[in-house]
């Protein structure tokens, strides 16, 4: 487990733990390994034997944005990890205070005219930086980027004290304060609507035809398909989700077996009434087919993301 203990990952691994232990006839141990952006207990992962004993939930959009900002100690998942399911995927929002005057999407591009609007930022690897750089750039947003906060907690709490403008956060990891009413949302970084929750009406999606990104392409400059092309690419790259992996070698019988099982616990009705809304498995083909597809869209993001990265590594 490369993250702290009660984050989104550590409740989605206790969750599949006892499931999995039941199908497998197995003692699981949830082993945290947090620091370096997942990078240690990932790197567990990769070098432990491929024996099937060892076996990892890890997020395909973090160590994407890490490879594509240059980052080349973080894993190349098509190529470290034996691949075996998809648990969930992540929606991103952008979202503002309770109290800020900013109500729309609208209202955001009108006091863009005015000012550059300020983002919080825990690091400039992390998936909330394509986030938020990707559609302030489709927008023509221009961005004063805050980086230093440690984790989702910090960043919601400058929004609501109004130290910031906006921010970019994981639907799943933001629900508690958007239910309460804290965070107010105002942009779906989706390519259609993710949510029937009440408190998703009448927000904006980025993407698809006719989300922002193709509505405010022209006044912009940008070219409508090419605006549409990228959100698609945004979307796909920050919901590549959360993959249940092993380490690189498994033979293909332990794979095999592995899959199956995995498969068939993330559909099951049992792990459905208890897991997460964010729950949306996916077998081991489909998974390695989309993480062989993801180099293609990040490198997509890159041009986008380029100014930005300057701006805050200056």
């Amino acid at each position: 487990m490369p993250n702290a203990p009660g984050g989104g990952y550590d409740t989605e691994s206790r969750v599949l733990q006892p499931f999995l232990e039941k199908r497998l006839g197995a003692t699981i141990v949830v082993n945290n390994q947090p620091g370096a952006g997942g990078l240690i207990g990932a790197r567990t992962i990769v070098e432990a034997r491929p024996d099937g004993r060892t076996l990892g939930l890890v997020g395909l959009p973090g160590f994407t944005v890490a490879r594509l900002l240059g980052q080349e100690s973080a894993p190349e998942p098509a190529r470290d990890f034996t691949l075996l399911g998809r648990m969930s995927r992540s929606v991103h929002v952008w979202a503002v205070g309770s109290r800020s005057p900013i109500e729309t999407i609208d209202d955001v591009l009108s006091a863009a005219r005015r000012r550059p609007l300020v983002f919080p930022l825990n690091e400039i690897t992390s998936v909330d930086f394509i986030g938020i750089a990707v559609p302030a750039a489709l927008l023509g947003v221009p961005l004063e980027v805050v980086p230093g906060f440690e984790g989702t907690r910090a960043i919601a709490l400058a929004a609501l004290r109004g130290d910031v403008d906006l921010i970019d956060g994981n639907v799943e990891s933001l629900r508690s304060m958007l239910v309460a009413g804290e965070l107010r949302p105002l942009l779906h970084i989706s390519t259609g609507p993710v949510e029937d929750d009440a408190m998703f009406t009448g927000v904006r999606v980025l993407g698809g035809a006719d989300g922002a990104a193709a509505r405010y392409a022209p006044s912009v400059g940008h070219d409508v398909v090419w605006a549409i092309e990228t959100a698609a690419s945004l979307t796909r790259v920050i919901g590549s989700g959360r993959v249940i992996v092993g380490p690189r070698g498994l033979a293909s019988e332990t794979t095999e077996c592995l899959s199956k099982v995995l498969a068939e616990v993330l559909t099951s009705d049992d792990l459905r009434r208890v897991a997460p809304a964010s729950l949306d498995p996916a077998a081991a083909a489909v998974v390695r087919q989309d993480t062989l597809a993801l180099p293609a869209d990040a490198a997509r993001l890159l041009p986008l993301l380029q100014p930005m990265l300057r701006k805050v590594r200056g």
